[in-house]
């Protein structure tokens, strides 16, 4: 069934139809126990007939199961039973058998003023629209199911939660990212943090992150077999690997800034820091603070369109 704002739209139109509708009616033709639908003629002025028509067409269309496919002789139908319709049937004409007995009955009647017993009848399935949309709207309100429907939806979300795809974030990502932010070594950080950060990313739309856990710390390093005798084979000694140089936070900042093609000056323009306060930081005389370097990070990431993170100093 339409929404109550369709049927009050309705409504209006019908009632600011121009004057010359006003008058307009319906006459209906009948034979009794046909159990045809009775056909309907328009009496009035050509302007108020197709004025009137498109309208009646367009209520007739929300109709659920309208009499008959042709919506102006539908709409014109629900209306005659209407209460407020005032039709009346009035007999005109019955035939008669060759036997002498009574034959087909015809009947007429009619409807006044149509477009005003339109509107009392679209007025009239506001009402019952709006009934039904407080009905629906009080069935949807948690507020008010009953214990098993609060059971069943709950269950029914959980079931959605389980089934749909789980994001994967690897737990060493997690781990390196809330030390960096934090300002702290990765092995301090715990596991409760790592589970409450990572609980913030769920939202409405992502309910199901499931980490990919980290090899454990300290595992010993697989043994290399041992030779058999007699083919005892000296190994050469493995190279020990020098760890790559740690680049400090002032080379890290002057090799973004030259690659944005930047001045200290433009830079300091682009993170709102006072000018001394970023030379100092581009000279390594200061370290900046995690919130600085927050911005620098926020900055360059802009400007070189790639995901920047500047490694803070252990």
């Amino acid at each position: 069934m339409a929404d109550s704002e369709l049927w009050r739209g309705l409504a209006e139109q019908f009632r600011t139809l121009p004057a010359s509708c006003r008058m307009l009616r319906a006459d209906r033709y009948y034979v009794v126990g046909s159990g045809e639908i009775g056909q309907w003629m328009l009496v009035g002025t050509t302007s108020a007939m197709v004025r009137f028509e498109a309208l009646a067409r367009r209520a007739a269309s929300e109709i659920p199961d309208p009499p008959t496919s042709d919506l102006l002789t539908a709409w014109l139908e629900v209306l005659m039973k209407h209460g407020d319709s005032g039709f009346r049937f009035n007999p005109i004409a019955t035939e008669e058998n060759p036997d002498g007995s009574q034959g087909r009955q015809y009947m007429t009647g009619s409807m006044h003023e149509l477009p005003s017993v339109s509107a009392n009848y679209c007025q009239t399935l506001e009402s019952a629209a709006v009934q039904a949309e407080f009905e629906e709207k009080r069935r949807n309100d948690p507020r008010n199911w009953s214990q098993l429907r609060q059971q069943y939806e709950a269950f029914r979300s959980m079931k959605d939660v389980i089934n749909e795809p789980a994001e994967r974030i690897p737990e060493e990502w997690v781990r390196s990212t809330i030390a960096r932010i934090q300002g702290i070594k990765p092995e301090d950080v715990t596991l409760k943090q790592i589970a409450f950060e990572v609980a913030g990313l769920l939202s409405s739309t992502k309910r199901h992150i499931e980490m990919i856990p980290s090899a454990p710390q300290g595992s010993p390093p697989a043994l290399e077999p041992e030779p058999s005798e007699g083919n005892a084979v000296q190994s050469e000694p493995k190279p020990t690997p020098v760890p790559a140089p740690v680049e400090t936070v002032a080379a890290q900042l002057q090799r973004l800034r030259k690659e944005c093609n930047w001045s200290a000056e433009r830079l300091a323009e682009a993170v709102k820091f006072d000018p001394r306060t970023v030379t100092r930081h581009l000279s390594g005389e200061t370290t900046p603070h995690l919130r600085n370097i927050a911005a620098y990070e926020r900055v360059f990431s802009k400007q070189l369109k790639r995901q920047v993170v500047i490694n803070k100093m252990p």
